[in-house]
């Protein structure tokens, strides 16, 4: 019997136990070792938060902005920062990492916050197979015996990484109490691009616009050798589905108009000019993007800007502003830094992280239908919903 049980060893599990105070409190973690997530995020660096100011942090979590203000004004950023034991870096898009560029770090400070309760029991190697609540206990049935508890706290993260063990365990456990699941979709993945023609970009990037339906998002592009990803698409990619298309506009205008008229001028004041030449000193675009461009309008790189017809000037501004891609596939939760999707926030309390449908159940971190962008903010919320889960389970 224990007075806490927490399911998922990840950094919302772990963080969640190093902050509650006088209470029996067992981790049960599938793998033979906790947080193995963690460790592999940010490539091994481990980008543990943004330095945004709170109130803009909050918008970088899609349409959850409401049920994370909470949680986030609870424990912030700036209190994260606060008590870290660690020296940190902040590059210029505002990432923080830890200044060992090593993830361990960020990783042994939790543990190190864990020991120093001494009421902690860690248990790794231990497959929860059933959860029942009975009498007010929730007695978890697992691979090496039965655990009872007063307060359970899922923490198991989504479905994205299932090599790291994150396969979804809690959405079924959610389940069995009467939770409503949002279907979980991967989330800052790639996608693969039908009849791509960038291959021989593979590896560059530019600033790009992306629109998606009535979404219009800005940041960088990268290039793969069968489609796109980068901060703007990763970003985006809880809004975008199969089959379905995306705008891009490789120039900075806010509309196609102001577009035309512009390039209509560059036209006329370049009259003898190459046009080749012109789109890239122009609009910033690199030699191989205008070449692949000339190459799929049929254009010749000897033509000169005052050779243009009407009806090449806008195969030219439709290629450039707005130009359709149809989404062959979203990359699934093998490369999906996150997933999107999870318990329905609706059923869950946005100050404490308890379950409005169970007493005593809290759900933190991934497993929950929260999915923030690309930069720290996923682990910031992992850090925020289990400080305010751990917040309330002291109150008893």
């Amino acid at each position: 019997m224990h007075d806490v049980i927490i399911i998922g060893g990840g950094p919302a599990g772990l963080f969640c136990a190093a902050n509650i105070n006088d209470k029996d409190v067992l981790i049960l973690e599938k793998n033979e070792k906790v947080a193995k997530k963690l460790l592999v995020s940010g490539g091994g660096k481990c980008n543990f938060t943004n330095i945004n100011p709170v109130n803009e942090l909050i918008s970088h979590y899609g349409d959850k902005k409401n049920f994370v203000k909470k949680t986030l004004y609870n424990y912030s950023n700036e209190d994260l920062l606060k008590e870290v034991d660690f020296e940190y870096i902040i590059t210029d898009e505002g990432k923080v990492f830890p200044k060992t560029m090593n993830s361990r770090t960020v990783l042994n400070w939790i543990l190190k916050k864990i020991k120093d309760k001494g009421k902690i029991e860690v248990k790794t190697n231990l497959k929860v197979i059933n959860i029942e609540r009975r009498e007010d206990k929730f007695y978890i049935k697992t691979n090496k015996g039965t655990f009872l508890s007063k307060i359970l706290v899922i923490s198991t993260g989504g479905k994205s990484y299932p090599a790291l063990g994150t396969t979804g365990d809690g959405f079924n456990f959610a389940k069995r109490f009467g939770h409503n699941i949002i279907t979980p979709k991967p989330a800052l993945t790639p996608i693969i691009i039908k009849d791509y023609l960038f291959s021989d970009l593979s590896g560059s990037s530019m600033e790009i616009m992306l629109k998606i339906n009535k979404k219009l998002f800005k940041g960088t592009l990268l290039f793969t050798h069968k489609g796109f990803s980068g901060p703007v698409i990763l970003n985006s990619s809880r809004y975008l589905k199969n089959g379905k298309k995306i705008k891009i506009s490789f120039v900075d205008f806010k509309n196609e108009d102001l577009f035309r008229i512009d390039f209509l001028n560059v036209l006329d004041n370049n009259k003898n000019k190459s046009l080749y030449d012109i789109l890239r000193q122009k609009y910033n675009l690199t030699k191989r993007f205008v070449a692949i461009m000339f190459k799929t309008l049929k254009f010749d790189k000897s033509k000169k800007c005052n050779s243009i017809n009407k009806n090449e000037r806008n195969k030219i501004i439709n290629y450039l502003y707005n130009h359709e891609f149809f989404i062959e596939k979203l990359g699934g939760f093998d490369v999906a830094m996150v997933t999107a999707g999870g318990v329905d926030t609706k059923e869950i309390n946005s100050k404490t992280m308890e379950s409005k449908l169970i007493r005593n159940l809290y759900f933190i971190g991934e497993v929950l239908d929260v999915d923030g962008d690309s930069g720290g903010y996923n682990i910031q919320w992992a850090l925020s919903s289990a400080k305010s889960a751990a917040d309330n389970i002291n109150i008893f």
